[in-house]
């Protein structure tokens, strides 16, 4: 039997697991991914495919995904609703602690919003609906040192750039991997083109000696464990 012409067609779209947002080219069967490939034309990613953007389809079709909210029963177990339902019982519960101790029992966290940046949005709604002040996301733990740099470098925090670390002569790494974590340009390839560049210095700076720290010039580790990569 022969595949479906819609199964052979190459869609183009963008890795959403992290900052970078690479250009992808998918296939698909039914809604579902069943091929990946790197964008030869993405004008910045130019084809490079790591391995979180690789297997899209794992997360995507994996057996144990939720497909729809689940409610917790009385004795630990789990029913699927549907999210009418959840919707109307959170926001009853939420209520309901609202009119019994105010809006400072309430607080709202948001994720990191790369997949979904309308959070942003209706996130802030929410939070006047609550009458909360208390407002959270993960850039109070993974972001924050980066405004700090901006303000320092540029007058405002405000100011914000991403790095071209693939550009630079001297590249300091402090406590990342991106050989494993990616996070920069075509991490991998950069790794490779400035630890074999004599004009150019790789640093890292990490207790462990990760993948990165082994292709640096400079490891600075554990005490008594520093030296060349």
């Amino acid at each position: 039997m022969s595949r479906p012409a819609s199964a052979e067609r190459w869609h183009a779209t963008a890795c959403i697991l992290c900052s970078r947002n690479c250009g992808i080219e998918v296939q698909l069967a039914e809604g579902h991914l069943t091929r990946i490939r790197g964008d030869a034309g993405h004008p910045l990613s130019e084809g490079y495919l790591c391995q979180k953007a690789a297997r899209l389809d794992h997360y995507q079709n994996h057996a144990d995904r939720l497909s729809s909210p689940l409610r917790r029963s009385p004795d630990g177990s789990y029913e699927a609703i549907s999210w009418e339902v959840a919707v109307c019982e959170i926001a009853d519960r939420l209520l309901t602690i609202r009119h019994a101790h105010g809006g400072r029992a309430l607080a709202y966290y948001g994720g990191g919003g790369q997949g979904n940046h309308l959070g942003g949005v209706y996130g802030r709604g929410l939070v006047e609906a609550m009458r909360t002040r208390y407002h959270y996301s993960a850039l109070a733990q993974e972001k924050t040192g980066d405004f700090w740099v901006n303000g320092r470098l540029f007058g405002r925090q405000t100011c914000h750039v991403a790095e071209a670390v693939e550009q630079a002569e001297v590249v300091v790494l402090m406590g990342t991997n991106p050989w494993q974590a990616h996070g920069i340009r075509n991490a991998r390839d950069t790794l490779r083109a400035i630890s074999q560049d004599p004009a150019r210095t790789l640093i890292v700076v990490d207790p462990r000696r990760t993948e990165s720290a082994a292709m640096a010039n400079v490891h600075l580790g554990r005490r008594g464990t520093s030296g060349p990569g």
